[in-house]
């Protein structure tokens, strides 16, 4: 069994609760509170320049240039693409540029981030790319799910959202990061896979914590 199927296994508790979250549960029937959505957008914005500088140290910290090119294509376009589409959103939730620049973390958004840098900084490539697999691959089995199991609503703003997610471009980019972590795991010593794991599973409940903050926009659960 590879690291990935592996770790899930020993996890499923926080997979499930991820995958079932009332918030993407609200976003696929259309029922979830639109306030807590644009809470959960602001927020992202904020997550997203977070996560580019740990890209950017992923880049640098890469084993080969192959992997190098990768993740620094993956910056590129996170940096030049997903964020001004991110930005484009916004505008028809009525969510202006500096209301995003005025933005104020919240508390797990902060905690999350926080921790993907000090991990990004002091960690090895492997841990890096552990704690940076949760995010890409659950957003594209949310938006996978999402879209697979037709369901639908008639709000075109979270349609479109579930569209993101479960894009083709975006999945199988997710997918590259999930191999990467395989082949890196694969080739790692106990130690390095231990570490692995912890990083992995620490990201999983910054991201739980993630959707439930913005789902209740003053419950942070840190």
């Amino acid at each position: 069994m590879n690291f990935v199927d592996s770790i899930y296994q020993e996890t499923k508790n926080i997979q499930t609760a991820i995958m079932t979250h009332p918030f993407t549960k609200g976003i696929g029937d259309g029922t979830l509170n639109k306030d807590s959505f644009k809470f959960f957008i602001e927020q992202d914005y904020l997550f997203l320049i977070e996560y580019s500088k740990i890209l950017a140290l992923a880049t640098a910290k890469s084993p080969d240039y192959k992997t190098m090119s990768s993740f620094s294509k993956l910056l590129e376009e996170t940096l030049n693409n997903e964020i001004t589409l991110h930005i484009g959103y916004c505008e028809k939730l009525e969510i202006t540029l500096t209301d995003l620049q005025n933005t104020q973390p919240a508390p797990a958004m902060e905690s999350y981030t926080n921790f993907l840098v000090k991990i990004a900084y002091e960690g090895e490539f492997a841990e890096i790319i552990a704690a940076l697999l949760p995010c890409m691959l659950t957003y594209a089995e949310i938006g996978l799910e999402l879209k697979q199991n037709n369901i639908e609503n008639n709000d075109p703003l979270y349609n479109e959202w579930i569209e993101m997610y479960s894009d083709s471009e975006f999945v199988n980019l997710a997918h590259w990061l999930r191999d990467l972590v395989n082949t890196t795991a694969s080739n790692s010593s106990h130690l390095q896979i231990k570490k692995m794991k912890k990083a992995y599973i620490d990201s999983c409940r910054f991201e739980l914590d993630f959707w439930t903050m913005s789902l209740n926009k003053t419950t942070w659960s840190v």
